[in-house]
């Protein structure tokens, strides 16, 4: 009895590896490789138009995709999560709001007082993260003053020293120097509506934190830096924008972006636009160019994807069908193998590179 169980379970979890394996061969491209959607929240989407509407490049049929979609993510309590049945993100909930009323939505329709009423219990504009705080600032619905102040002039910084560029990771070093261009303008673009129902007028503001925590030391970092961006050297901040512009420039992908990632992709066409780059420069068409390969219009809305991973995911699949009992020569690991090879970065690099 118990040999005849062992053999009926041995069955069924190789028939079920058979399915696996058979299914994940038909979803292989024909060049070789493998990607699945990188699924995110609406943050992604919301930024996307607000990118658009800074760059002056926002279009109707676009902004109506992306707004279904946001829509389409709302919960019955108004709320936007960062992940499937998560918690309400207060920040995401923000941005998404400012995007639907970028789209049209009335500040008075029902759905839009549900998130506002959220946002309001929840602290408001005022508790909202750097990132929602530095997009708003953009517009003209956060100051300036009240975003951590991040001058160009750090990319002065050698390697040994604290809080250089190398220090942070590359996609994080790459988001850094470009806010650090568009932080030096301080750009403020009017878009002709408010969004002061999203605020509690509440904000006393964090006092400093004791010195001798990591806290309390980078708010007086801040302080001094802020006190700074207020009289900057003028040929030192020239020279450190120009420097961080060629650093930027030289750190463009061939496919457009950035890191392969939303943030220093979006915030590094940002600086361009800051720095005069004209929307047909190589570097900002390229760019933008680039986001359309990571959208998906789907029936009648449209994503966006904060970064693919066909390298990843092929070099995945692989090893599952190759542990899956896959012979190596079989056509789908050989068409993937070359793929992968192909992918290969062959030049010598060095963290500077990146």
């Amino acid at each position: 009895m118990a040999v005849k169980t062992v053999e009926r379970a041995r069955g069924a979890a190789e028939a079920s590896l058979r399915r696996a394996r058979d299914h994940l061969l038909k979803l292989q491209h024909e060049q070789g490789w493998w990607k699945g959607e990188l699924e995110t929240n609406v943050t992604m989407d919301a930024e996307d138009l607000l990118l658009r509407q800074f760059l002056g490049i926002r279009g109707e049929e676009e902004t109506r995709l992306a707004a279904n979609w946001i829509r389409s993510q709302q919960r019955e309590d108004g709320t936007w999560a960062n992940f499937f049945a998560g918690p309400p993100d207060l920040s995401t909930t923000i941005e998404a709001y400012a995007a639907l009323r970028l789209a049209g939505d009335p500040a008075d329709a029902d759905h839009m007082r549900r998130a506002a009423g959220y946002v309001r219990e929840s602290g408001g504009l005022e508790r909202a993260r750097v990132f929602t705080h530095l997009w708003f600032s953009l517009f003209g619905w956060w100051s300036w003053d009240r975003v951590p102040a991040l001058p160009p002039e750090v990319i002065f910084l050698p390697r040994w020293f604290p809080l250089n560029i190398y220090d942070f990771a590359c996609w994080a070093r790459q988001t850094l120097v470009a806010l650090t261009v568009v932080g030096a303008h301080r750009p403020v673009r009017p878009i002709g509506f408010g969004i002061d129902e999203l605020r509690t007028g509440l904000d006393p503001g964090p006092g400093l934190d004791p010195l001798s925590t990591w806290r309390g030391r980078f708010q007086r970092l801040d302080q001094a830096l802020q006190g700074y961006e207020r009289h900057p050297s003028r040929s030192l901040r020239r020279v450190a924008l120009a420097r961080a512009v060629e650093w930027i420039l030289r750190r463009q992908e061939a496919d457009g972006s950035w890191g392969g990632i939303q943030p220093p992709w979006v915030y590094s066409l940002i600086a361009l636009d800051v720095m005069g780059y004209p929307l047909d420069h190589p570097a900002v068409r390229g760019g933008l160019e680039g986001i359309d390969g990571f959208t998906i219009i789907e029936g009648d809305s449209r994503r966006l994807e904060a970064c693919q991973s066909p390298v990843w995911d092929t070099a995945l699949a692989i090893i599952a069908l190759a542990d899956g009992g896959l012979p190596s020569e079989h056509p789908a690991l050989v068409r993937a193998t070359d793929w992968l090879l192909d992918e290969e970065i062959a030049r010598f690099v060095t963290a500077r590179d990146f």
